[in-house]
């Protein structure tokens, strides 16, 4: 698929990678997630492709590396912490759904106003669609906008950006659909009908 750069209402700039496989949302966190953090490192590789994560993952885990579901948990983290990527650290906690999004504030950090935000602290969220089946998603900035808060999440599946309310104490309530976007170029999927979806155990990978 593709890197694409998406804007959203609060002026701010955010590279997402499109998914190339139905169950590599895995693999495209963590290439969003190598980029995020290392790419104002100097010497140090901030990008990487989905055949050199899967390479490697098969290294690490043998053939077939995403099974029928994609990565587990335990993959996510060995992988997230290999050396190849240069971000050690990470590590998976199981929390219950209503304490997510303030798990999600407390780690990636809140900013107020407009523009740009240069640093960012990533989590990976799992997200189990209500229909079935589940996802990874990446959220790398959380914004305070007229005294709510807004997760702003990268998701693997449409390579876009999916401004989300968070409400502490409550579930992480994010929907899967189709915005408005321009593409000048690349693939990705598309939503075609609205998937929404929590956390029936919430699964969140910070670093």
């Amino acid at each position: 698929m593709a890197w694409f750069s998406r804007i959203t209402r609060f002026g701010d700039l955010h590279m997402c990678f499109a998914q190339e496989r139905n169950i590599s949302c895995g693999v495209a966190c963590v290439i969003m997630a190598a980029f995020k953090i290392n790419k104002l490192t100097p010497g140090v590789d901030a990008t990487f492709s989905e055949s050199e994560i899967l390479a490697r993952a098969t290294a690490l885990f043998g053939p077939n590396p995403l099974g029928t579901a994609g990565f587990n948990n335990p993959q996510m983290v060995t992988l997230l912490n290999d050396s190849m990527l240069n971000m050690p650290g990470w590590a998976l906690s199981r929390l219950p759904p209503a304490q997510v999004p303030q798990r999600i504030i407390d780690e990636v950090g809140v900013d107020g106003g407009f523009g740009p935000t240069v640093n960012v602290t990533p989590v990976i969220v799992g997200v189990d669609w209500h229909g079935g089946g589940g996802h990874w998603v990446l959220v790398d900035t959380v914004r305070r906008f007229f005294g709510n808060l807004y997760a702003t999440v990268c998701d693997p599946w449409d390579g876009s950006v999916h401004v989300t309310k968070l409400k502490p104490g409550s579930s992480f309530a994010y929907t899967g659909e189709d915005v408005i976007d321009f593409d000048f170029w690349g693939k990705r999927f598309n939503y075609n009908s609205p998937s929404s979806g929590g956390a029936l155990i919430g699964d969140i990978i910070c670093r």
